[in-house]
């Protein structure tokens, strides 16, 4: 079956479009975040994905995640929208063109095992510190973390 993503790409081609999707911030006892290796660029990033037809926002998230990482989410915190089009737009290395319309989330909560469940998108994941995260997330995966501490610092979502 055909993602969104791909019906829509089947009739506008690369060109740009604007989407819903969602990323999430997963915390361990240990303060590392859980990164992912991505196959289409070789660069790490947070767990996130497109919102599909017929789906909530909470549940997309919960679906990437078992897909990128075989963790299921037990507890979702809301802490932003990002929608900047400065930071949401994306060329990916194929040439498609996306502006996101993101929510971001956070948890520290979530039950199984790290295994990467699709291959084809994941390498691979691991958490490792989040000094390290912070200096080689692309800027869009970077503005989660300036929502979840303006969540922290203010107890309100940021709108970005």
């Amino acid at each position: 079956m055909k993602s969104y993503i791909q019906k829509i790409r089947s009739k506008l081609g690369r060109e740009k479009f604007i989407h819903p999707a969602a990323r999430i911030i997963i915390e361990n006892e240990r303060q590392e975040i859980l990164v992912l290796e991505r196959t289409d660029n070789g660069q790490i990033g947070l767990p996130a994905g497109a919102l599909e037809e017929g789906e909530t926002i909470a549940a997309c998230i919960k679906r990437e995640v078992w897909e990128e990482t075989g963790l299921e989410i037990s507890e979702l915190t809301l802490i932003g929208i990002s929608s900047d089009p400065k930071i949401e737009s994306v060329t990916y290395p194929n040439g498609d063109q996306i502006q996101y319309f993101t929510i971001e989330f956070y948890t520290n909560q979530w039950q199984g095992e790290l295994q990467v469940i699709d291959t084809e998108e994941v390498k691979r994941a691991a958490f490792m510190p989040k000094i390290e995260v912070l200096t080689q997330l692309p800027p869009n995966e970077l503005s989660a973390f300036d929502s979840l501490q303006h969540y922290r610092d203010l107890g309100q979502v940021r709108l970005a």
